[in-house]
C-alpha cells in the first residue's frame, strides 16, 4: 500500500473549496487548477497532459501511466484511502535553467485513510520550456534534491526541495 501512495504521490503529482495557488503568475494558477480538477475528478487522462514527459516516460509512457495511475488509486479506495482535497502554497521564485524556468511550490494533499484524514506536504516542481506558457509538473514525494536530481539531472541545483510532512488531522 505505501508504494502505490508513493507512487500517486510521485505522479501527481497538487485548495480548499476556493482554489488559490497563492502565485502570481495567473496562467500558472489556471493550469495548476486544472490539473488538481481533473486528478480529484478522476480524469488522468486530463491529468497526465499535466505531468512532465520525463516522468511519464520513467513509467512506461504517457498510457502506462494513466493505467498505472488508475489501478493504484482504485487499489487505494478498496483499501480505504482517498483524496479529498489538495491546495498549493509557498511558491518558490523562478529560476532559469537552459531554455527553461523551473520552480516549486508546496502542495498540501488531504486524504481519507482507516484510521483517519492525514495532511501531507510534498514540494510539487514547476517546469515550462516556453516562456511560462504552459507547465509540466514532476512531485518529489518527499524525496530528497539529491535523489530528485540523480533520476531527473536537468533540475537547477538551487531548487529547494522540502522533507515531506505527514499529520493526522481532526
Amino acid at each position: 500500500m505505501k508504494k502505490t501512495v508513493i507512487l500517486i504521490l510521485l505522479i501527481f503529482s497538487s485548495t480548499s473549496n476556493i482554489f488559490k495557488a497563492q502565485t502570481n503568475d495567473q496562467n500558472l494558477n489556471s493550469q495548476l487548477q486544472l490539473m488538481r480538477k481533473y486528478f480529484l475528478e478522476g480524469n488522468y487522462k486530463q491529468f497526465a497532459s499535466f505531468v512532465h514527459p520525463e516522468v511519464s516516460k520513467m513509467i512506461g509512457g504517457k498510457a502506462e501511466m494513466i493505467k498505472t495511475t488508475e489501478n493504484a488509486i482504485n487499489k487505494m479506495k478498496n483499501d480505504g484511502f482517498s483524496f479529498i482535497d489538495l491546495k498549493f502554497k509557498n511558491p518558490s521564485k523562478f529560476l532559469k535553467r537552459g531554455s527553461e524556468t523551473q520552480f516549486t511550490i508546496t502542495q498540501e494533499i488531504l486524504m481519507k485513510t482507516p484510521k483517519g484524514k492525514i495532511l501531507a506536504e510534498y514540494t510539487l516542481i514547476g517546469i515550462s520550456g516556453d516562456n511560462e506558457k504552459n507547465w509540466k509538473f514532476i512531485d518529489t514525494s518527499g524525496k530528497s534534491k539529491e535523489t530528485m536530481r540523480k533520476y531527473l539531472p536537468f533540475l537547477s541545483k538551487d531548487l529547494i526541495i522540502k522533507p515531506k510532512t505527514q499529520k493526522f488531522i481532526n
